[in-house]
């Protein structure tokens, strides 16, 4: 895979995220799709110590010491997600907070540092300069190379890296956000503290190249329900079946597959990646085969007229 470079720590072009990853009983199934993935070449692995309780952080760190591959592969895991999901507003982000969430989540994995430390979740009525110096705090101890976000706007991301500027503080490096062929809006899931990419933030991360890493490329595979005429879950009716964009762009997604033959989960993943922005594609796999459909993406590009077609901009 291609690698693209983030404050000095090279990232392959495609992600894993946590998929399974949990309880020991599923790590046959978990570790088989960690092997596949290494074995194309990936070397980016996505945790979150909230992800299944905690439980994502130790299977990951299981894998880790059976295959004896921690210093070849780059470990992004995120802290300060609010602790109720129905009050979201709640934020965790003081730095007693910001570090213990990273320190417990190294301890869980089983290593002394991660490559990226992301805050999972922001509070613009938290003040930018106590969350950067904590930041910088976790760099220079060592216990991360570099930091980053996750669902901030670029308002808060452009004065956060103002204020590590002119401090000499470690900056933000990377935002991972929701970034997918299927539309949704922070309205649209009920989340204030959900940012999904938007045209604003899409202009904007285009014209700095201001690294991201798209998560949920495949709509959480409400494409594949819509082509294939499966009846809908709760999360698709919740983040994308009430706006009709996304069955326009499951139709065309579905003319380009045929037309090209690749699949639309690999279309999907090629979006992302192709669209003009430093972009790491990040997704999750419950199954081998899964990972094998999607990341045919690593065999073919989109073209510019290609992705204006699925956006409804191009004939």
């Amino acid at each position: 895979m291609k690698k693209i470079n983030v404050a000095g720590i090279e990232m392959t072009e495609l992600a894993l995220g946590a998929g399974k990853r949990g309880a020991p009983e599923n790590d046959a199934a978990a570790f088989a799709v960690m092997d596949r993935y290494v074995e194309l070449g990936g070397n980016t692995f996505d945790t979150a110590r909230m992800y299944a309780g905690g439980a994502s952080d130790e299977a990951l760190g299981r894998w880790l010491r059976s295959r004896g591959l921690r210093d070849q592969v780059v470990l992004v895991t995120k802290g300060c997600f609010p602790t109720d999901r129905n009050k979201m507003y709640i934020s965790r982000l003081s730095p007693e907070e910001i570090e213990q969430d990273l320190v417990d989540s190294l301890k869980a994995i089983g290593t002394d540092h991660a490559d990226l430390y992301l805050l999972h979740r922001d509070d613009p009525k938290v003040p930018v300069e106590g969350i950067v110096t904590a930041l910088d705090k976790l760099v220079k101890s060592g216990k991360t190379r570099a930091v980053g976000c996750s669902n901030w706007t670029i308002g808060r991301i452009i004065e956060a890296n103002e204020f590590a500027a002119q401090n000499g503080l470690a900056p933000l490096s990377l935002c991972q956000l929701h970034f997918s062929l299927a539309v949704t809006t922070a309205a649209q899931t009920g989340d204030v503290t959900h940012v999904p990419m938007s045209d604003v933030e899409f202009g904007w991360y285009q014209e700095s190249q201001f690294p991201i890493m798209g998560f949920g490329p495949q709509g959480r595979g409400y494409f594949k329900r819509v082509i294939a005429g499966e009846p809908m879950r709760v999360g698709d009716t919740r983040y994308y079946d009430r706006i009709p964009e996304n069955r326009r762009r499951a139709a065309r997604l579905e003319r380009l597959s045929k037309e090209i033959g690749r699949s639309p989960a690999a279309i999907c993943v090629a979006y992302t990646r192709d669209n003009k922005l430093n972009c790491v594609p990040l997704s999750g796999f419950s199954t081998v085969e899964q990972l094998n459909e999607s990341f045919d993406a690593l065999n073919f590009h989109l073209t510019p007229e290609q992705i204006a077609f699925l956006e409804g901009r191009g004939a």
